[in-house]
């Protein structure tokens, strides 16, 4: 466990987004000691690359404005496929437990991309009505679905990012995963291409014909914008550039515009990793103890330090 000497402050509006965040040092005998932290994180940002790796939640069948799932399954995988990245894509069991469901994730397994658990059917963990004993079952039961494929992969990411409301809740579904060679899907990047993806799809449900770069942009420079937060937070955190691993989801606008966000990435500084490659980072084998527990891998180190 890092053994952090600060702490944060983060400001949160009604949508819980993060606005702004702010240092404060409380171990400094002297306050000439930051002049280096400044001049380290300065240096830092200016000259190392950020790193970033892909991966995809909740695969479906569901057919979209502009696009046919089939399509919208082909242009991820084609754009993966150009920027020879391998990503990890998380089974929601529910979503593809068809003939359909198993040829979207046959597509994927092919192209050598990781299977991973992402529960059967999306509940909150977090809730008082869906017990440990409910999460047992919903965890194994998405297991068996995708323990067939050559590329499965042990690990699980929860629903909404919830790993538990209460010790017992945490250690049990964390004590769970141990027994059965599961490690956390974390995400380091936590962002909101899904609301941004609600937004094309109502657009594009009332006219099917309206512009749509406005929707490109917004999305590419929240990501980004997204991206950069976290890789602030994490070098604060780690005194280290580490191997981030963004969540996106099996979507129309990932469909639409993933290349050009792997183009922006690449235009500002960042290089991009097969998701395998950014497991490897040490950060991911930290159980953070906080309560409620969850969220980007970042944030919750970041308050657990508090």
């Amino acid at each position: 466990m890092y053994n952090f000497r600060f702490h944060f402050i983060i400001n949160f509006n009604s949508d819980n987004i993060i606005t702004t965040s702010k240092l404060i040092i409380t171990d400094l005998r002297k306050r000439l000691k930051f002049i280096p932290v400044l001049i380290f994180l300065y240096t830092t940002n200016i000259y190392s690359q950020s790193i970033v790796a892909f991966t995809f939640d909740d695969p479906n069948t569901k057919n979209t404005p502009l696009l046919r799932w089939q399509e919208r399954n082909n242009l991820i995988l084609e754009t993966l496929d150009k920027n020879q990245l391998q990503a990890t894509l998380f089974v929601c069991g529910h979503r593809v437990n068809d003939k359909n469901g198993h040829q979207l994730i046959s597509e994927w397994n092919n192209k050598k991309h990781a299977i991973a658990n992402h529960s059967f059917d999306h509940r909150y963990y977090h809730s008082n009505k869906f017990s440990y004993e409910d999460f047992k079952k919903d965890f194994l039961k998405n297991d068996s679905l995708i323990s067939g494929f050559t590329n499965y992969t042990k690990l699980f990411r929860f629903p909404y990012l919830k790993e538990g409301n209460t010790l017992d809740k945490r250690d049990s579904a964390r004590a769970l995963m141990k027994h059965y060679f599961y490690k956390p899907g974390y995400v380091s990047i936590d962002a909101s291409d899904w609301y941004i993806d609600k937004l094309l799809m109502d657009t594009l449900g009332e006219n099917p014909s309206a512009e749509i770069k406005v929707y490109k942009k917004l999305y590419i420079d929240h990501i980004l914008e997204r991206a950069n937060f976290y890789d602030s937070l994490a070098t604060l955190l780690t005194g280290r550039k580490i191997k981030h691993i963004l969540l996106l989801h099996h979507n129309l606008i990932s469909a639409l515009f993933l290349n050009d966000l792997i183009r922006a990435f690449k235009n500002n500084n960042w290089n991009t990793i097969s998701s395998s490659d950014a497991r490897e980072d040490t950060i991911y084998n930290e159980f953070p103890n906080i309560v409620p527990a969850g969220e980007s891998i970042i944030w919750a180190l970041a308050k657990s330090c508090r």
